[in-house]
Formats: C-alpha cells, sequence, structure tokens
C-alpha cells in the first residue's frame, strides 16, 4: 500500500464518520419532543388550600 492508498482510505474513514454524526444530529434535532402539558392536579396544587376570609371554606 502506497502513501495514497492509506490517505484515501482516511478521508473516506472521515468521510463516514462525519456523514454518520450529520445523520445523528438531524434525527436528534430534527425531530422536536411533544411539550409536556400540565397536568390539572400540579395547576391547581397550591391554589384551593390556603383559606381565605369570606371564601367559605370554614374561616
Amino acid at each position: 500500500m502506497t502513501f495514497e492508498d492509506l490517505f484515501a482510505y482516511a478521508v473516506a474513514g472521515l468521510i463516514i464518520i462525519a456523514v454518520a454524526a450529520v445523520v445523528l444530529i438531524a434525527a436528534n434535532a430534527g425531530a422536536p419532543k411533544a411539550k409536556k402539558t400540565r397536568s390539572r392536579t400540579t395547576y391547581t396544587h397550591g391554589i384551593d388550600d390556603v383559606s381565605v376570609d369570606g371564601d367559605g371554606s370554614g374561616d
């Protein structure tokens, strides 16, 4: 094997690695994750557990 052959294999290997990296990055970035919606239990947590004057909750 000559230097040119080794160089060609090295360049081909680097190109394959670069293409694989681009494909993986595009696959991860291209599909946005679904936005997690806030559940009703976490949304109301802390709202109804405090009695306020005149709210009729046994104050």
